[in-house]
Parts: C-alpha cells; sequence; structure tokens
C-alpha cells in the first residue's frame, strides 16, 4: 500500500543517511510536489545528494 510522506521525514532521514528505512517500512513512498519544493533538492543541502540519489532509483 502506498503512502504519502510529508517533508520532515524525508529530510530527517536523509541527513543522517537513512532514507532507506522508509522503502523497508513502507515500500511505496508517494512525495507530492510541494513537498519536493520544500526539500530544495536542487540546491547543496545536507542530505539533498540522498534525497536526489532516491528520486533517481525510484
Amino acid at each position: 500500500m502506498p503512502v504519502v510522506s510529508n517533508t520532515s521525514p524525508i529530510l530527517n532521514l536523509a541527513i543522517v543517511n537513512q532514507l532507506i528505512l522508509l522503502h523497508q517500512q513502507f515500500g511505496e513512498i508517494l512525495v507530492p510536489n510541494a513537498v519536493l519544493d520544500e526539500l530544495k533538492v536542487s540546491e547543496e543541502r545536507s542530505g539533498s545528494q540522498a534525497i536526489r540519489d532516491a528520486i533517481s532509483s525510484g
């Protein structure tokens, strides 16, 4: 069953390099465009690369 995530869990897990926990717990995670905007993945911030990698790998 897919789940929808807001900014905080994604950002905080990315900062500690543990985004895999979301996938392990829920499988499919839907991230609304507004959340992607808040994450500012195009900027070089803590956790941004991990989020970009997760998005590109599906």
